[in-house]
């Protein structure tokens, strides 16, 4: 006699449900990574702002010197760097573009 195997799942297969969509719970912080003085770190996202803040900075400061420079007409980069380049402005770009989008708080 042949056995015929048949999966059979009872139960889906993932129970989450979102309940309130865009809402969140702090209940418990998830810590990603080792920081040599977790002192600081708190105090820089208090007073400074979110880590996307501090980034979103970087990428303004980082656009204004490649702009600056005129790093993609220079005949000092190759293509390929000149490509990283365009990446990283069209990241800014969209990023920008999706903060434009946002209502006002």
């Amino acid at each position: 006699m042949q056995s015929l195997f048949v999966p059979l799942q009872l139960a889906p297969s993932s129970l989450t449900q979102p309940i309130l969509p865009n809402w969140s719970f702090h209940l418990f912080n998830v810590n990603l990574g080792a920081s040599s003085n977790a002192a600081v770190e708190q105090e820089a996202l208090e007073k400074v702002g979110s880590y996307g803040r501090q980034i979103g900075h970087l990428a303004e400061a980082l656009e204004l010197i490649v702009g600056k420079l005129k790093l993609l007409e220079s005949k000092d980069l190759s293509q390929k760097e000149k490509d990283v380049l365009r990446v990283f402005l069209g990241d800014v770009s969209a990023v920008r573009q999706i903060k434009s989008a946002q209502p006002k708080a």
